[in-house]
């Protein structure tokens, strides 16, 4: 997969992510101009929530309760999420590389217990799609 080097800014707009993003230049300034938008409709995704300004939260996802039943539920809507994610992934096979797994991954409070049924189910329903696709 083909490197992209690409700086990017987040601004919302109604139900998606906008990221403008300019390639780097080889160690020299450039001269300041408009940047191309591309519109990433990763809103879309359930567990995915817009800020009133930045960048989208990447990972909101309410807190269950700490037992069992409720740990296993957010295991399987982990798992589910991860699903929806490859679909939309597929949808838009001009993102992947760009890093948005990396965007999810970094907004998971990974310490927290009452969301940690979501992340085991999502990245084990990833984990199982990478090996299958070898």
């Amino acid at each position: 997969m083909a490197k992209r080097h690409l700086k990017a800014r987040a601004r919302q707009t109604n139900r998606t992510a906008t990221i403008a993003t300019q390639k780097k230049g080889k160690g020299r300034k450039q001269a300041a101009q408009a940047l191309p938008t591309v519109t990433l409709p990763i809103a879309v995704l359930p567990f995915v929530a817009l800020r009133d300004q930045g960048r989208p939260h990447y990972w909101n996802v309410p807190p269950v309760a700490e037992t069992l039943k409720a740990h296993c539920d957010a295991e399987r809507l982990g798992r589910q999420y991860a699903m929806q994610y490859a679909e939309w992934l597929r949808s838009y096979p001009e993102l992947v590389g760009m890093g948005s797994l990396g965007w999810i991954a970094s907004d998971i409070d990974f310490r927290d217990p009452t969301r940690a049924g979501y992340w085991i189910g999502f990245f084990a329903c990833i984990e199982g799609a990478l090996f299958d696709a070898m």
